[in-house]
């Protein structure tokens, strides 16, 4: 290896230079794949500028050959980076493939061969379509990596993957009209396409391509020798799988464009059979639904978030907690200026509870055990005695403080006006947490007194 590309650093296999990287050899090796066998077929001509760009990307894919061995690999979840590994690993996999589909043959025969034909500098550079394989291996990573979306890294493959047989099938129907053609009848001559412009019958071939490989075959251009008869047969036995399998492909990918939709509607799906089932009245039925319809729309069912964030490790879990609700918690006079490690334990206490229009959350005179704090929605606290009410809360309140720390009995009563999303704080997490810090436990409580005897 050369010395100076011995201090390049090791590259880590899922970094965003990478990726970059990574698209810029999809769109060379995609080039390739179209634009050789279009070359090979329609005899076009190579100018000045195709030729810098067959050079520009020949210098890629070298490139990425050196490059290689500075990109770490990973073995059994663990990122390894270690060069002479790195370099044991690449020459065992990719190397040889890499370095054949990489040789710039090509170039030499047109420079040092300018009257060579174009089919044959075509045939010198059927090789670098060796890098699709690649290709294909760098769309898998990016579905199996968690920053792409699956669906779409999928349905572009797809489409990638179907427009190329197209394009190849219809440049070698074009091949074989033009061979036959020159001793006896061809669908170019049949059509009298044999003198017309390159994107004429360009478009023609992949035109009888398309309806041949969809199954359609309107029968307007039609296989005029044995030599065509043979390759229509094979095309339209290749349609046939290729059908299902673009079928078989588009309904998994649009079935996991919305998973969490999915699961939604099994769920709802369960919930209607059960009140059907059990004759539930109409009214109580709509109630339901109507909660279930506003978990959808506002919260994306946050009862299955919460779900998947409790299979996570403790510590990304609490990270996850204290990212999404401290705030609320920190609003709180009595967690004020408390310790960091006090409030990630109280957090994770959280408990999520979604609430209709005109339900009740506490009574007045009913022993309190829990606070709360709002997340989403509005509702009223309010004197059942004498009618008066006292405030509306909305995003960002929070009460029942007091009831973590004193059995006494709630002074109001709470009422959701609209659909509201909550967090509830039991008394018996929080003392779990209290236990635990002990100076931070006399403060609370001196602040929760003062409180206390200022509402009374």
């Amino acid at each position: 290896m050369l010395p100076f590309l011995t201090r390049i650093p090791s590259l880590h296999p899922e970094s965003k230079f990478l990726t970059i990287w990574e698209s810029l050899l999809v769109f060379v090796t995609l080039y390739n794949c179209f634009i050789i066998p279009f070359r090979m077929a329609f005899n076009a001509i190579i100018f000045d500028f195709w030729f810098l760009i067959d050079c520009l990307a020949d210098f890629i894919l070298i490139s990425d050959i050196f490059l290689r061995f500075h990109i770490g690999y990973i073995d059994e979840g663990e990122v390894v980076k270690d060069k002479q590994k790195i370099s044991y690993y690449y020459r065992n996999t990719d190397f040889k493939s890499n370095l054949l589909a990489s040789l710039p043959i090509n170039i030499f025969v047109h420079l040092f061969l300018p009257n060579t034909s174009l089919f044959f500098i075509g045939l010198c550079r059927i090789p670098r379509l060796l890098r699709f394989s690649q290709c294909l291996l760098i769309f898998r990573k990016w579905d199996n990596n968690v920053y792409f979306n699956s669906a779409i890294v999928r349905m572009f493959e797809l489409l990638i993957v179907v427009f190329l047989i197209d394009h190849w099938i219809a440049c070698l129907w074009f091949l074989i009209g033009n061979i036959t053609g020159q001793s006896g009848e061809s669908w170019l001559q049949i059509n009298d396409l044999y003198l017309e412009n390159t994107t004429t019958q360009y478009l023609h071939s992949l035109y009888w391509s398309i309806t041949t490989l969809t199954t359609v075959g309107y029968g307007d251009i039609t296989p005029q020798n044995n030599v065509e008869l043979i390759f229509t047969f094979t095309v339209m036995f290749l349609g046939v799988s290729l059908y299902a399998f673009i079928i078989g492909n588009v309904a998994a990918i649009i079935a996991n464009l919305d998973a969490s939709k999915n699961r939604f509607r099994d769920k709802l799906g369960q919930i209607q059979s059960y009140m059907w089932e059990r004759k539930i009245p109409r009214s109580l039925q709509k109630n339901v639904l109507d909660y279930y319809q506003y978990m959808w729309e506002y919260n994306r069912d946050v009862s299955i978030d919460f779900d998947l964030l409790d299979e996570l490790p403790h510590s990304i879990k609490t990270q996850m907690y204290c990212y999404l609700y401290q705030e609320l918690l920190e609003k709180v006079p009595l967690f004020q200026n408390a310790e960091p490690g006090f409030i990630e334990d109280l957090v994770i206490k959280l408990k999520p509870r979604i609430l209709p229009p005109n339900d009740y959350v506490i009574r007045e005179e009913q022993m309190g055990h829990e606070m709360y704090f709002v997340k989403r929605g509005k509702l009223q606290a309010f004197s059942e005695k004498t009618g008066k009410v006292y405030t509306i809360m909305v995003a960002g309140s929070f009460f029942g403080e007091i009831a973590l720390l004193y059995n006494s009995p709630r002074t109001a009563s709470v009422k959701t006006l609209t659909y509201c999303e909550l967090f509830v704080l039991y008394k018996e997490d929080f003392d779990k947490v209290l236990e635990n810090y002990p100076k931070f436990s006399e403060k609370v409580k001196q602040i929760a007194q003062k409180r206390y005897q200022s509402r009374e």
